[in-house]
């Protein structure tokens, strides 16, 4: 039998208690409810102000403000450095480019600030928090890569992610790293979020490091780009040319 409107909404609720994000398809499938009835209990509990919802990911409202969110955990780090990188890098960012942006926290800064400088671009991003902050942007044309979510690292990730991503071409991809390594390139922790990245790389004429020095020199497992790939690297410090840079 068929749950009555308030059990529905009770149960959404308590998926979102457990998990920090869920996309709709799936969301529905627990439900076992149509898309349409979904769509219809997601647009009044997030009216509610009991959720997000947005480009194909629903998460509940206190996941964006939990001090023990992972998400909120890792913009703590270094977040001074974050603020001096982010402001420089919207130096590169002319209006109307086409930018690919990853899902890292560093990004997600330079983000919020190209809210603010510009009033035109096409950004497109596999960052959940990066859609959910820019998509209410007027002027600013933001579209998600789609695929599977990455938990721990608020990321779509997956075939259906790369394939939309290797079907778009950017002016510039601004992305950060777990580790860079000055004489031989950045690295990841995760296999999925390098292998998205590198689709990215691939797509773009100008590709830009945003990364603090704190991850200079350090061990994460997952190739992702070349140094010779790289256009320029922006830090707290300075920012340089990687393959003029001794």
């Amino acid at each position: 039998m068929a749950l009555k409107k308030e059990d529905r909404r009770q149960n959404i609720l308590s998926v979102l208690s457990e998990r920090e994000s869920i996309d709709t398809q799936e969301l529905a499938s627990l439900m076992d409810v149509s898309l349409v009835t979904l769509r219809r209990d997601l647009r009044d509990l997030q009216k509610s102000g009991l959720l997000i919802n947005g480009y194909g990911v629903v998460r509940a409202v206190n996941q964006e403000t939990d001090p023990n969110s992972f998400f909120l955990r890792r913009l703590r780090v270094e977040r001074e450095s974050k603020e001096i990188i982010a402001s420089k890098a919207i130096e590169y960012v002319e209006e109307n480019d086409i930018l690919f942006i990853d899902e890292s926290t560093t990004c997600y800064v330079f983000a919020l600030k190209l809210s603010r400088a510009f009033k035109k671009l096409h950004i497109i991003t596999n960052g959940i928090n990066i859609l959910l902050a820019l998509s209410k942007i007027q002027g600013f044309s933001v579209e998600s890569s789609g695929g599977s979510l990455q938990y721990g690292f608020d990321s779509l990730i997956g075939p259906r992610a790369e394939s939309l991503v290797s079907s778009i071409y950017a002016n510039k991809f601004f992305f950060s790293a777990a580790s860079f390594r000055s004489k031989i390139g950045t690295f990841e922790l995760s296999p999925f979020s390098a292998s998205i990245k590198r689709k990215m790389l691939l797509n773009s004429s100008e590709r830009i490091l945003l990364i603090d020095s704190s991850k200079f020199d350090v061990i994460a497992p997952f190739k992702m780009a070349e140094v010779g790939e790289i256009n320029r690297v922006i830090t707290e410090e300075k920012d340089f040319i990687p393959s003029l840079h001794s």
